[in-house]
Order: structure tokens, then C-alpha cells, then sequence
């Protein structure tokens, strides 16, 4: 997007309140376009990670768009893309009663390779609680979420 011929990216939704609940970082020789490419199509999410079940979802990856996704286990939820950079970061929304569930995944170019960093958090006035009945079910979340996109880009 832009405005008056600036461009405008969206970094970082977080508030210094959010609770971290799973992070995971990787390196892969994957380009981080590639890493972005299936994070913005959310129809593919079942395909790689395995924490997903079914995604629907139409249209763009744009900022606002919404969906709806039934994980592998837990009831289905749906999500908001609140947060993107081309080729970099995507980041996803959930509402849950009294807080908010983030997704947060970024694309880091190196030298050589790509650093992958999956984050999920949570954030509002219920975020303690929400940390304690996610806590263990989401421990290994991100990494999950970080080796299956690599194992199926590498298998590709």
C-alpha cells in the first residue's frame, strides 16, 4: 500500500504487553519470497504445517483479510492478517474472550541463507490466562509450525 507516494509497512502490531508463548528460529536456503509465498496463501497451510487442519480463505493476502481455520486439535477460530512486509513478515490474529492470539512469522535474509523466526503470542486484559491454558498445548507450536514449512519446501 501507499499513501501520497510513501510507501507503508506495517512492522510490528505487538504491544510491549504480549506475552510470548512459543518462538522458534531456523536458518534454511530457502529465499525468504519463497518463506512469504506460502505464508500468504493460507490455503496451503494445511499442506505444511502440521498443527492445521483446514484453512478457508479467499482473495489477497492483504492487510484486514480474514479467514477461518480449524487447527488439529482445539475448536476452529478465525484469523486476521494484521500485519505484513513483502517477502519478510506476516503476521495473523485470532480473538479469543478477553485477548488476542498472535502469529508472527518473518523472513530474515543472511548471506546465505534465510532466518526463520515463528513467534505466537498473546495479548490483552486476559493474557495471563489465556498463557497458562495455551501454555503447554503451544510450547512446540512454532517450532512445529518452522520445521514443517522447511521439510516441505525441501521436499518440493
Amino acid at each position: 500500500r501507499s499513501r501520497a507516494g510513501f510507501a507503508i509497512n506495517i512492522i510490528c502490531v505487538h504491544t510491549k504487553w504480549m506475552e510470548k508463548i512459543s518462538t522458534h528460529v531456523a536458518e534454511t536456503p530457502h529465499p525468504p519470497e519463497t518463506l512469504y509465498r506460502l505464508w500468504a496463501a493460507p490455503m496451503t497451510w494445511a499442506s505444511w504445517d502440521p498443527d492445521v487442519a483446514e484453512v478457508q480463505f479467499s482473495g489477497d493476502a492483504i492487510l484486514g483479510a480474514s479467514g477461518w481455520m480449524r487447527p488439529s486439535s482445539g475448536p476452529a477460530t478465525t484469523f486476521e492478517i494484521v500485519a505484513l512486509e513483502t517477502d519478510r513478515l506476516l503476521t495473523t490474529t485470532s480473538r479469543m474472550p478477553g485477548a488476542k492470539l498472535f502469529f508472527e512469522h518473518r523472513a530474515e535474509p543472511l548471506d546465505i541463507n534465510t532466518r526463520v523466526t515463528v513467534t505466537i503470542g498473546v495479548d490483552g486484559p486476559l493474557r495471563w490466562l489465556w498463557r497458562r491454558v495455551l501454555g503447554k498445548s503451544f510450547a512446540g507450536a512454532a517450532e512445529r509450525n518452522v520445521r514443517g514449512l522447511i521439510d516441505y519446501l525441501d521436499a518440493a
